[in-house]
């Protein structure tokens, strides 16, 4: 019997170009990365940065960073916290008052009650414990967090869609929000959950992309571990947990996605029970203490020696639960700042997470006292056009899945020349999903009875960074003639131009994001809408006369 041909091992540049090819990445992607990274990161740890050149020509060095690290309460003296202390005290901002003491009361095994589940709070301890109780180690991991998410958007574009320029402005994008740099620079737990939602749909859909069984399954559950982190994490992430099965059932019911019976059976099990399993795991440091809410005897949980009482355990998290519903569901506390729900993709009011009006010093030009305030204000000039973008996406999709059948008609040849924005199936899927992501993310707010921000719409922004990252993709690729005019259009110009008009906003929004000290009439010039009774008393960045 004649031996069969041995199959010939693939190289390693073979593997690696399997792994550049399944990830879609080249050298110009890692350059884009790499610099967007960068940028990010300086912004988030550096800031508030100033540029003394200006004020202090040739006296001091010409740029100054305070850095994550600066105590906003007394900026004379370090960033050092007093376990319990509240500001003026201690430098918290805003919650951190609450999530940096919730920490720090974890590393020491103290009781606390928190209606949020401990694994955010966990991750901040972790910079409590390398760096101490101070600002830089309490907001640490929240801006090393807030800066992942950009290279994780980047990436998860680059998944969605096989146009390069798609993940450049979804990076661009999610890098010079305001609202995502406000809350990677405060101790508060939100950008950790949505970080980790945003890898959970990185991880799903390199699945989906999958070219082999063993990385199907490995992806698959990954991302069932992944979620039930973000579970810990908080609870919107449940959004994502949802989307995620609705969009495979969509693909498997309409044959986009197809298993072998061993694969799907690991997809089941893995977005069954692993989001459960390590969603539970996010309580064991819980579990090693006693709470004045149940008042057991001894921990459920001990390591030195080692003891386990599952009774006690299933006490203690079933009374957690029980309190952190009872409190969200009665929670009728009035709050300046409270906002509808529907009123969130229209950027209207901001939280107001700081302000100074004292010790500051004066404007050596004017005179003028100086003050200072932070806002989690989104970057108006992309959180209106992704709303628009939202509208255009949703209004579109019915063209575009015309498009999609009419196309399997013709021959691929005569179908190239429409896919300048990327292949028409990508285009589609990427609609369905990021619209199924964003109103999974905001829709179930409007059922929500408690009080709420406008920072409860964090975790719709990265489907809105996509939609707009669609919509420029799209402008992109317009040209011809305009109607009645000799010149011709090129969409590629107003893309890229809005792009920089996007960190033009940033860099004007900076101050009022980084608490940098300016007098109040350069304050107040931020103040674009400023609506008053009987109507909703709303205002762009600033608040004039709350009431």
């Amino acid at each position: 019997m004649q031996a069969g041909p041995i199959p010939a091992t693939p190289t390693p540049s073979v593997r690696r170009a399997a792994r550049a090819s399944w990830w879609r990445l080249d050298r110009t992607d890692l350059y884009w990365l790499i610099a967007l990274t960068l940028v990010a990161g300086l912004l988030r740890f550096a800031s508030p940065i100033f540029l003394d050149i200006f004020a202090h020509p040739g006296s001091v060095a010409p740029i100054s960073a305070w850095g994550i690290g600066h105590n906003y309460q007394d900026p004379s003296i370090p960033g050092l916290g007093k376990p319990n202390d509240i500001a003026p005290n201690s430098p918290f901002v805003f919650d951190e008052l609450y999530f940096a003491n919730d920490a720090h009361k974890d590393l020491v095994g103290q009781d606390y009650f928190d209606p949020e589940p401990p694994l955010a709070k966990l991750i901040i301890a972790i910079g409590i414990k390398f760096f101490g109780f101070n600002s830089f180690g309490w907001r640490f991991f929240p801006a090393l967090f807030g800066t992942a998410l950009i290279p994780l958007m980047y990436l998860l574009a680059r998944q969605l869609m096989a146009v390069r320029f798609f993940a450049v402005a979804a990076g661009v994008l999610t890098a010079f929000d305001g609202m995502a740099f406000v809350e990677s620079r405060t101790a508060v737990i939100d950008i950790i959950p949505i970080a980790l939602t945003v890898l959970a749909y990185l991880l799903f859909h390199l699945h989906l992309n999958a070219a082999t069984v063993t990385r199907r399954r490995w992806t698959i559950v990954l991302t069932g571990i992944t979620l039930g982190l973000a579970l810990g994490a908080k609870w919107t992430t449940l959004a994502a947990y949802g989307v995620i099965i609705v969009i495979l059932a969509f693909r498997l019911i309409v044959r986009w996605t197809r298993y072998d019976g061993a694969t799907a059976g690991i997809a089941l099990l893995s977005l069954a029970l692993l989001p459960a399993i390590f969603y539970g795991l996010s309580f064991i440091r819980y579990l090693t203490i006693t709470h004045g809410i149940t008042n057991l005897s001894q921990p459920a949980l001990g390591f030195a020696p080692f003891h386990f009482n599952p009774g006690a355990a299933w006490t203690e998290m079933a009374e957690w639960h029980r309190q952190t519903w009872l409190y969200h569901i009665n929670l009728k506390a009035d709050h300046i700042f409270y906002s509808p729900w529907w009123s969130w993709p229209l950027d209207f009011r901001p939280v107001v997470y700081y302000y100074a009006g004292q010790g500051l010093g004066v404007d050596q030009s004017s005179g003028s006292t100086l003050v200072a305030e932070i806002f989690n204000l989104g970057n108006p000039l992309i959180w209106w056009a992704a709303t628009f973008s939202i509208v255009g996406i949703a209004v579109g999709l019915p063209a575009l899945i015309r498009d999609n059948r009419s196309r399997r008609e013709l021959d691929p040849a005569d179908g190239t020349g429409h896919d300048a924005a990327g292949p028409v199936e990508q285009r589609l899927y990427t609609s369905i999903f990021t619209l199924v992501a964003f109103f999974a993310a905001w829709l179930p707010f409007s059922r929500v009875p408690r009080g709420l921000f406008l920072y409860h719409m964090l975790g719709g922004l990265p489907a809105m960074f996509l939609a707009l990252s669609l919509a420029l993709t799209y402008l992109r690729t317009l040209t011809g003639r305009l109607p009645g005019m000799a010149m011709r259009f090129n969409g590629a110009v107003p893309a890229y131009a809005y792009l920089v008009m996007v960190v033009g906003f940033f860099l004007y929004f900076y101050p009022l994001w980084t608490g940098l000290p300016l007098t109040a009439d350069a304050l107040n010039s931020h103040v674009w809408f400023a609506l008053t009774k009987p109507l909703p008393n709303w205002c762009l960045c600033y608040w004039t006369s709350p009431g």
